[in-house]
C-alpha cells in the first residue's frame, strides 16, 4: 500500500490485470480483501485478528506480486487504485467460489426475494441516487431495485435493508461497515432570492433574513440557535420542515436561506452558496451484512455506491472542503439531476 505521493511499481500505462498469477498466498489476498472492502487498514486487522504491521506486509506482497499498487493512503482511510478495484473483483469472485465448494455456510438470502432493498436519507435517496438507479437496475435486470427512503438519518434498519447509508457507524457492531463519502455543508439561497434581499454579511445580519429549517430525526436542531442564538425577530422563520425535499423546494423557490449539502451545486444550476462564517461536515457510512460479503447482488451495489460517491471524480465528497466556486461548470451539471429537478421549479435563475 502506498502513499499517494510515493513512485509506483508499475508503469503509469501498464495494463490492469485481468486474472490473479499463479501461487499467489491466500492470506495475502484475504488482507488486500479485507482493506478494500473496509475502507481502513486498522479496521481490517481488527476483522482478521491481525497486527496492522501484519496486514500492511500482506498487502505489499500481493502489490509486488502482481506489479500493481492496489491501494492508495487518503486521510479517510485506504482506497483501492483501478489496479486495486481489479483485483478486488477477481478476489471476490475466488472467495465465493470457495465458500460455495467448502463451506457449509447457506448463501445470503436477500430481505425479499427477487428484490435489492437499499436504505438512505430522503436528500441522499431521492436527490443522488434517484436518477442513478436505472444503472444499477441494468447491472442485476433479474432483480427489482427498492430504494426506502427516510427521515431518519442515523436509524440503521438492517433487518429490512441489504445494504443500508448512514450519518454514523451503525450501533450493532456485526454489521460490515465502511466510510463512504465526506458531506459538507453550507447556507444557500435561490438567484431570486439574492437579486431581492441581497445575501447577510455575517450571522448577526442572516437575522435580517429568512431562513429554512429542516427538523427531522437525527438532524442537528440546535444548530440554528448556536449560530443566531434562540432570539429572533418575527418572519426569521417562514418555514419549518422534515423533508429534505421540500426543503430544496422552498430555497430554490426563493422564500428563504437553507443549510444544504454542497452537492446540490453539482445537481441544480437553481442555488448559490452564500459566503457566512459557517460550515459544517458529515461522514457517510454504508453497511451490510457479514453473510452477504459474497453476494452478488450486495457486491454489486456497493461497487455502484463507491462510483456514485467516489471524490476523485465528485470534489464535493471529499474529506477536504472544495469550496462550490471550484466545482467548475462541467461538474456542475453531471448527471441527469438538473433534468429531474428544474422541469418541475422552472428553468429561469
Amino acid at each position: 500500500m502506498t502513499k499517494k505521493t510515493d513512485r509506483p511499481v508499475q508503469s503509469l500505462h501498464a495494463p490492469l490485470p485481468v486474472m490473479l498469477p499463479r501461487g499467489l498466498r491466500w492470506d495475502d489476498v484475504r488482507a488486500f480483501l479485507a482493506v478494500a472492502e473496509v475502507g481502513s487498514l486498522r479496521r481490517a486487522a481488527v476483522l482478521l485478528n491481525l497486527s496492522p504491521n501484519t496486514v500492511r506486509a500482506r498487502v505489499a506482497r500481493l502489490e509486488e506480486a502482481v506489479s500493481h499498487i492496489l491501494l492508495e493512503r487518503w486521510p479517510d482511510g485506504a482506497r483501492p487504485t483501478a489496479a486495486g478495484m481489479r483485483v478486488r473483483d477477481l478476489a471476490q469472485r475466488m472467495r465465493g467460489a470457495a465458500i460455495d465448494l467448502f463451506s457449509d455456510e447457506p448463501r445470503y438470502e436477500l430481505r425479499r426475494p427477487g428484490e435489492l432493498r437499499i436504505g438512505a436519507s430522503e436528500a441522499i435517496g431521492s436527490g443522488w441516487l434517484t436518477p442513478r438507479l436505472l444503472d444499477l437496475q441494468q447491472r442485476m435486470p433479474e432483480l427489482t431495485v427498492s430504494l426506502m427512503c427516510d427521515y431518519d438519518v442515523q436509524t440503521e434498519r438492517s433487518d429490512e435493508l441489504d445494504v443500508g447509508l448512514l450519518f454514523r457507524p451503525p450501533a450493532n457492531p456485526e454489521l460490515m461497515v465502511s466510510k463512504l463519502a465526506t458531506m459538507h455543508f453550507l447556507p444557500f439561497a435561490s438567484h431570486d432570492y439574492v437579486r431581492r434581499n441581497g445575501v447577510p454579511t455575517s450571522l448577526d445580519d442572516l437575522l435580517n433574513h429568512r431562513f429554512i429549517e429542516q427538523e427531522a430525526p437525527g438532524v442537528r436542531s440546535d444548530l440554528l440557535n448556536q449560530l443566531v442564538g434562540s432570539e429572533r425577530p418575527p418572519g426569521f422563520l417562514p418555514i419549518r420542515t422534515n423533508s429534505s425535499l421540500a426543503l430544496f423546494w422552498a430555497v430554490a423557490s426563493g422564500a428563504g436561506i437553507a443549510f444544504m449539502p454542497t452537492y446540490v451545486m453539482g445537481v441544480t444550476r437553481k442555488l448559490v452558496p452564500i459566503a457566512l462564517p459557517a460550515q459544517f461536515k458529515f461522514e457517510l457510512y454504508y453497511y451490510y451484512h457479514p453473510a452477504a460479503r459474497t453476494s452478488d447482488p450486495v457486491l454489486k451495489t456497493i461497487a455502484w455506491l463507491r462510483e456514485l460517491f467516489d471524490p476523485a471524480i465528485y470534489p464535493w465528497f471529499r474529506n477536504e472542503f472544495v469550496h462550490p466556486s471550484e466545482f467548475g461548470p462541467a461538474m456542475r451539471s453531471e448527471g441527469n439531476v438538473v433534468q429531474l429537478f428544474e422541469p418541475m421549479i422552472g428553468d429561469a435563475i
